[in-house]
């Protein structure tokens, strides 16, 4: 996977505080002339934790001009345990952002409608951006399973071929099976595309990653991962590239 940038640490815990760190210098830099800062955050162990550091940070929390969005969701009710953005349930009092959710089932009628609801708001808060430089998110922050999945974006799923915005998942092989997901068209056009991956089991997705072979579409859907990239940067943040 040509042309991306590799940040090798120690720990995950090393891992976590690099990407608050650098994403609390891209939201302080584009937030200084005022303009909106959108940033996707994702799931996972890692993913939790850098969604909690992230919105612990002082700078973060007085950020007014600060969207922040979830390239994937599982549709389960507003503060069940699987959802994604359960752990940011207790930070949002004192946060000044905006914080972009996927409607579940007790606020939709179906998880379609959740997706299209989700599609809609994308649009209605970043049109003016992505017609002045072609892009949605600043920052998207990609988490990595260990299968190559990003976002709910499996190997050989139809999903990989997606190219509305958001998407229904009815048939994810991870549990739960129904979701809501950007897809490749959104996630990729975002300013920069940061892949996190932490623990011996993404060793495999991570070195599809960093082959020297050019990408194919069968590398995509063998490695979804294989597949981001960002407009103008796309990195690899690990602990075990390191190792």
């Amino acid at each position: 996977m040509g042309d991306i940038q590799v940040t090798s640490l120690p720990t995950p815990d090393e891992v976590v505080a690099a990407v608050v760190s650098d994403l609390v210098s891209v939201i302080t830099e584009r937030s200084a002339t005022n303009a909106d800062v959108h940033i996707a955050l994702t799931g996972g162990t890692v993913g939790v934790a850098i969604n909690a550091a992230l919105l612990s940070n002082p700078v973060v929390q007085n950020c007014r001009t600060l969207h922040l969005w979830f390239s994937d969701e599982r549709y389960v009710p507003r503060g069940h345990e699987d959802r994604n953005d359960l752990n940011l349930e207790p930070l949002l009092a004192n946060f000044v952002g905006r914080v972009h959710h996927v409607a579940g089932p007790e606020t939709s009628e179906n998880v379609q409608a959740s997706a299209a609801s989700y599609a809609q708001e994308l649009h209605l808060a970043t049109t003016s951006r992505f017609c002045a430089d072609n892009t949605l998110m600043d920052v998207s922050i990609i988490g990595l399973g260990p299968d190559g999945h990003i976002a709910s974006i499996f190997p050989h799923s139809q999903t990989l071929y997606a190219t509305d915005a958001v998407v229904a998942v009815t048939d994810s092989p991870k549990p739960p099976p129904v979701r809501v997901s950007w897809t490749y068209p959104t996630i990729n056009a975002s300013r920069e595309a940061w892949i996190v991956a932490c623990g011996e089991a993404k060793a495999q997705a991570v070195a599809n990653i960093l082959a020297d072979d050019p990408i194919t579409e069968q590398m995509i859907a063998q490695t979804p991962a294989c597949g981001v990239h960002g407009k103008y940067e796309t990195r690899l943040i690990t602990d075990f590239a390191a190792n």
